[in-house]
Order: C-alpha cells, then sequence, then structure tokens
C-alpha cells in the first residue's frame, strides 16, 4: 500500500490551522477567567469583616541558632615549586657555618688559581736568572750592631736566606769572631757608635765591600767587575738598642749628667747610627739596573728598619730619662724620613725613591738582656751614692720601690725567643717572599706573606711586652700615669698606715765613714766658747758665706740624723757630684 508524503506546504498550513483551533477552543472554555481574581479578593473582604475578630495565638517557637560566624574563606592553592635557587637559599639559611666554609674554599681555590700561574711563571724567571747568573749573590743587607745577643742569629739567618751581610761591629776583635760564623758571606767592619771618628772609616770599608766578590773563600781576584756589584738592599739598625756599655744608671732627670751621661748615650744611640743612614742614602737611592729589575720583577721594596725598645719609643717609665728622650728623638726622626721618602717619591720624575720603605721595630723582651743581667745587681743605695742630699729626700723611696720591683728594667716575664725577631726581621727584609720551601712556605709565596706584612705596616712589634706598652701608648696620659704610679700609691698607703714609716738605710756591703763635721757647725760651737769682737764677727759672718750658704746649712741638718747614721760623707761627695753632672 503505497502512502502520500506530505509537503512542506502542507504541514505549515496544518500546524496553522491546529494552532487556530487551540486559541478558540480555551478562548470558549474560559470566557470569566479575568474575573476570578476580582471574586477572590471579594471574599477574603467579607470574611475579615463578618468573620471572627480575634484568633488565637499561636505558641512561640524558638528554634536554636548557630550564632554570627563568617564563612571560612576557601583554601588558597597551594604554592608554585621552589627554583633551585630558592632550595640553595633555603639551605645556606639553616647552615650558615658550612656555607662559610665552603664560601672561603672557593675563595682560596680561586686565589690559588690566581695567583699559581703567577707564581709559577716568577719562579721560573728567577730560575732562569739564577741559572743564568750563577750561584752570585747581588743583594746586601747592612746589620749596624751585629756584635750585640740578638745581632749574630739575625746575620746567620739572613745569610741562610740568600742574601750578602755587612755587619757593623764595635772592636777589631770581634770581626774575626762574626766573619768565623758564616759561610763566606759575611762581612764584619768595625763602627764604635761611640766614637764618631770612627763612622767615615765605616763608609770608605763599606764601598769598597760592595765591590768586592763573594764569597769571601773564593780563589781569585777578591773584586768583581762593576757590573756584578753588590747592591744595598736593607739597612737593620741594632745600635738604637741600649747596648750593657752605653746604658747609663737609672736616675731621675734632675740628676742626669746632660752634658757627659746623656751627651754620650745619645752620640752612641741617637747621632751615630742617623749619620750612618744619612750616608747611605746615596747607596739605596742610586740603585743598580739589577735593583731596579729586581723592583719591576716584583721582588720587593728596599727597606731602612730601625729597632727601638718599645718601653722607651713608647711609653717611657720613670728613671730612665736618657733611654727615652734619645728613643723619642731616633722615633721621630725616622718617622720624618718615611714622610719625605714618600713625599719624593710622588713627585720625583727618577722614580728613585719608590723602591725605599722605611720600617720602625718596637723591640720588648727578647731572648736574655745582657743589659738588665748586668744592671739588676746594683741596687737603689749604690745608685744613689752621687745624689745630692735633697735627691735622696725626694726621690729615695719612690726609686728604692722602683729598684726593689725590678720596674726599672722591666716586668719580670718571660722573654720571646730570639727566633721570633729574627724572623720578623726577614720577613721585613724580604717583603714576605724569603720563606722556606714548606707547604706554610709556599703559601706566603703564593700572596699571603705580602698580606701579613701591609697588615703590619711600617710600625711592627715584637718581643715579649712590647704589645702591652704598645696599647697602653694609645691611652690618654691622665690613665696612663695613673696606672704607673698605682704600685707607688699602695707603698705610700701602707707607709702612711705604719707608726713608723720605713726609712732609707745604708747599704750593708759597704764599710762606714765617719762623717766630718760640717764647717759652719763647728764655727758654731766655737762662737758660743769664745766671744767675738766686732771685726772678728765681720769676718766670720764673710767665711760663713763662702763655705756654704744657710740654704745648704738647712738642707743638711734637715736630712736628720741619716746623714749622721750614712756611711756617705756630703762634704766629700759633693765635688765629685759636680764632676760626674758636669755642673759646680
Amino acid at each position: 500500500m503505497s502512502s502520500v508524503v506530505p509537503t512542506i506546504e502542507q504541514l505549515e498550513e496544518y500546524l496553522d490551522t491546529l494552532e487556530d483551533y487551540v486559541f478558540s477552543s480555551l478562548q470558549a472554555a474560559t470566557p470569566d477567567l479575568p474575573h476570578v481574581s476580582d471574586a477572590i479578593h471579594r471574599l477574603w473582604e467579607d470574611v475579615s469583616r463578618f468573620g471572627p475578630q480575634s484568633m488565637p495565638s499561636l505558641p512561640d517557637i524558638h528554634i536554636p541558632s548557630l550564632g554570627t560566624f563568617e564563612v571560612p574563606p576557601p583554601p588558597p592553592p597551594p604554592p608554585p615549586p621552589k627554583s633551585f635557587w630558592e632550595h640553595s637559599a633555603d639551605w645556606a639559611a639553616e647552615h650558615p657555618w658550612t656555607t662559610a666554609g665552603i664560601g672561603v674554599s672557593v675563595v682560596g681555590a680561586g686565589l690559588l688559581v690566581g695567583y699559581g700561574s703567577a707564581y709559577i711563571n716568577a719562579s721560573i724567571k728567577s730560575s732562569r736568572l739564577r741559572s743564568a747568573g750563577g750561584t752570585e749573590r747581588r743583594q746586601a743587607v747592612v746589620v749596624l750592631g751585629g756584635d750585640t745577643p740578638s745581632g749574630l742569629p739575625l746575620i746567620l739567618e739572613l745569610e741562610r736566606k740568600g742574601y750578602v751581610v755587612i755587619v757593623s761591629v764595635s772592636a777589631p776583635e770581634h770581626v774575626e769572631e762574626v766573619e768565623r760564623k758564616g759561610h763566606g758571606y759575611i762581612r764584619a767592619l768595625v763602627l764604635d757608635p761611640s766614637e764618631p771618628a770612627t763612622i767615615p772609616y765605616f763608609l770608605r770599608s763599606l764601598a769598597s765591600t760592595l765591590s768586592r766578590r763573594f764569597p769571601m773563600t773564593a780563589s781569585g781576584d777578591p773584586h768583581s767587575s762593576p757590573s756584578t756589584h753588590l747592591y744595598i738592599h736593607s739597612v737593620i739598625c741594632l745600635l738604637t738598642l741600649p747596648a750593657p756599655g752605653v746604658l747609663p744608671a737609672p736616675a731621675p732627670l734632675e740628676h742626669l749628667g746632660l752634658r757627659d751621661t746623656y751627651s754620650s748615650y745619645l752620640q752612641a744611640t741617637h747621632i751615630s747610627p742617623l749619620e750612618v743612614l744619612q750616608a747611605m742614602m746615596p747607596l739605596l737611592r742610586n740603585s743598580s739596573a739589577r735593583a731596579r729589575d729586581a723592583f719591576a720583577n716584583n721582588l720587593g721594596k728596599k727597606s731602612i728598619i730601625v729597632c727601638l725598645p718599645v718601653t722607651d719609643a713608647r711609653v717611657g717609665v720613670p728613671f730612665a730619662s736618657a733611654q727615652a728622650m734619645s728613643a723619642a728623638a731616633t722615633l721621630r726622626g725616622v718617622e720624618v724620613l718615611r714622610r719625605e721618602i714618600r713625599m719624593a717619591a710622588l713627585t720625583d720624575t727618577s722614580e728613585s725613591m719608590k723602591n725605599i720603605k722605611v720600617v720602625v721595630v718596637d723591640v720588648g723582651s727578647v731572648g736574655s738582656s745582657p743589659a738588665q743581667n748586668e744592671e739588676a745587681p746594683h741596687d737603689a743605695h749604690t745608685s744613689m751614692i752621687d745624689w745630692t742630699p735633697s735627691e735622696k729626700v725626694a726621690y729615695g723611696t719612690a726609686f728604692s720601690s722602683v729598684m726593689e720591683e725590678g720596674m726599672q728594667f722591666g716586668v719580670h716575664r718571660k722573654p720571646t725567643d730570639v727566633s721570633v725577631f729574627v724572623n720578623t726581621l726577614v720577613d721585613v727584609v724580604g717583603n714576605g717572599q724569603k720563606s722556606d720551601r714548606t707547604a706554610f712556605g709556599i703559601l706566603f709565596g703564593l700572596g699571603l706573606g705580602r698580606i701579613r706584612e701591609w697588615l703590619r705596616g711600617d710600625r711592627v712589634i715584637v718581643g715579649a711586652g712590647a704589645r702591652t706598652y704598645g696599647l697602653a701608648s694609645h691611652l690618654p696620659a691622665l690613665l696612663l700615669d695613673t696606672l704607673l704610679n698605682i704600685p707607688h700609691l699602695l707603698v705610700s698607703i701602707r707607709n702612711s698606715l705604719l707608726p713608723v714609716p720605713p726609712r732609707l738605710g745604708a747599704d750593708a756591703t759597704m764599710p762606714p765613714r765617719e762623717v766630718p763635721r760640717p764647717a759652719v757647725v763647728a764655727r758654731k760651737l766655737e762662737s758660743e766658747e769664745s766671744p767675738l769682737s766686732s771685726d772678728q764677727e765681720h769676718q766670720h759672718e764673710h767665711d760663713t758665706s763662702e763655705n756654704g750658704s744657710e740654704a745648704d746649712v738647712e738642707s743638711n741638718e734637715g736630712y736628720g740624723s741619716g746623714v749622721a747614721e750614712s756611711w756617705v760623707s756630703l762634704k766629700g761627695a759633693s765635688p765629685e757630684r759636680g764632676d760626674a753632672s758636669g755642673r759646680p
């Protein structure tokens, strides 16, 4: 059975017809649909008007509430994963010491790599220079005062480090003794700092030694060619340290003889060393071609090293005025020389002053000090023999306490080994480059020695107690004087509490001597026994004024029974006092 498929037009027509039919059916079935709402409204009004007036109220129902609360925000999204650098920063914050160790290791490895190549190149260059020049040494170190106790170890160490050492000794008998200790590279010349006449002879011998061939035991011509002459690399002055032969006895400044005692000490420890340095400055300035090549190859500067006692240069202890004044004068002169060299290095077109440095070494207690051992047995009574009565009264107690406690010769502490002093000076001479070929020495060759030299600067401290006096020198003068006077303050408090203050007694080692009667007292007794006429009385007053003034009589009588009980003869000692001090 065949079926006919309607077309599109037929379907549209059918849908229109169906829509019209539905609309007409609904409209016919609900003609009053808009009035339903009005009917409901009227019904509600009628019920409200004619219905019951009140309705029973419903019971209150309390529903428990949850209270005020905030809706929590939604959880944050998870953080993004940390990067490698963030993880590294967190780990470094949690392990600071490990991080510091790693950083130091990295920096050290970098310095080792950086300086290693330069050091290897310098070693190769120096080895080539040594192979080209043979085993001859060109750098000479002049040591002024090589016959001192700490001078001989220094000379031997400098020779072992590869220098030719030219030494000054105070007496001809020390020449052979010093040269015999070396291996042919030590030359001793006579220079007595107490005798200025020996300075020209020393300088002429020095100029001749610079043209000499070393080692001295080599056969052949003793003089070398001008192209192979020595040049002065460093000058070390040990003459500024107090020597046993010229060290003055401890005494107050009032008693110090300036024209004889201090003048001779100043000549030996201040004038003579500076005079020699003045004469050697042209030799340091007019450097040879080899010296300029050494400076261009970064092999270090020439040096002038002056050693000073730290107690005298830094502080200045009581009853050592001669040592303190000489050391202070030398220190100021050396500082002025250093400033002049630096100023000249900036303005000199020849660049001859850029290769010179000046270093001051403050020396504390090093090894055994013969000066202390020699002066320590002298007690206060022996030192005060030539003092005037008024000086004994004024300074006697303080001087005795100083001598008894050993303050004049420094605090009793263990001296530093002389090798420390020697190594310090050798490092300054070699600019931190003359180190041994050990692992520690190689590290110094890579630059650590130069860093230590830079940290030391132009003022080096060595020896027991040197750092203490160096720190004390920076204190205010009032505080420093208070610290130095504390022992004497305690002594004065003790003496004030004693019923009878201690008196400076006589020396038991010396035999007592009878003190003659003063002439004034004798004349006074004679005047009481026999009356004088007017002319005789006038002549008596004239004799009294010639023999001694009333102040002298009062001073002698005020000294009390101590003068009568002492073996010291004031009348006999007064001319000696005048001769010793250079004063009438």
